[in-house]
């Protein structure tokens, strides 16, 4: 009897030990993408380097297919190679492949989930600005929904208001956009960030900086 239970107490603790070593793998891979990611964010986007970044993502995603992070983080540097891309033809490639990856991120967090909603906002805001003169419409509506779906799950998300602060400030004037009706969303989503802490270090924390760049020009 007391052999059976030093053998199950150290079967149990090979098992923590191993679960705490594949965590760790897991956490360093993730860190290590999403901090190559951010640099890219703060200049002219490389294709190439953000398509290995998306890549990257992808077989995180594969080797550990419970976890919704990797799949979002693929999404959204699909969505940014959407944005980036040379042509309509290549930005549609990408930011149909973010939707799908978002799908999937939302079928693996198995509920209703804000900041899935944000980043399938943000493809929809950046599709949208692919053709918006054919797009505005269809696209404007799911922009909508998916940030009143976010708000629904997390009114404290400052990404949501940095998302509709954007799309009010780059709207041109005459369609009533600009810098002065921003600025009130822009000052609230400065208030959410000034609240907000990611769950963990590798959660999504983005929008902060590009927020206060937009305010800063309403300031001008």
């Amino acid at each position: 009897m007391m052999k059976r239970t030093i053998f199950t107490a150290l079967a149990l603790a090979f098992s923590a030990c191993m679960v705490l070593a594949q965590n760790e793998k897991y956490t360093q891979a993730m860190t290590a993408s999403i901090q190559a990611l951010h640099v890219l964010d703060k200049a002219k986007p490389d294709a190439k380097a953000l398509l290995d970044i998306a890549n990257q993502f992808e077989r995180i995603a594969a080797a550990e297919p419970k976890e919704w992070l990797p799949k979002y983080y693929a999404g959204y540097s699909n969505v940014i190679l959407g944005f980036v891309g040379t042509s309509l033809e290549e930005k549609d490639k990408y930011l149909e492949k973010a939707a799908a990856l978002l799908k999937d991120a939302e079928t693996i967090a198995g509920k209703p989930n804000d900041e899935i909603s944000v980043m399938q906002a943000f493809q929809s805001q950046i599709h949208l600005a692919a053709d918006p003169q054919n797009r505005w419409e269809a696209d404007g509506a799911k922009f909508a929904e998916h940030l009143a779906s976010a708000k629904k799950i997390n009114a404290e998300n400052p990404r949501i208001y940095y998302l509709e602060a954007s799309s009010v400030f780059f709207t041109p004037e005459e369609f009533g956009g600009g810098k002065k009706p921003a600025k009130p969303l822009l000052e609230k989503a400065t208030q959410k960030f000034a609240a907000f802490k990611p769950e963990t270090n590798i959660h999504p924390d983005w929008g902060k900086a590009e927020t206060e760049w937009m305010l800063a020009q309403t300031n001008q």
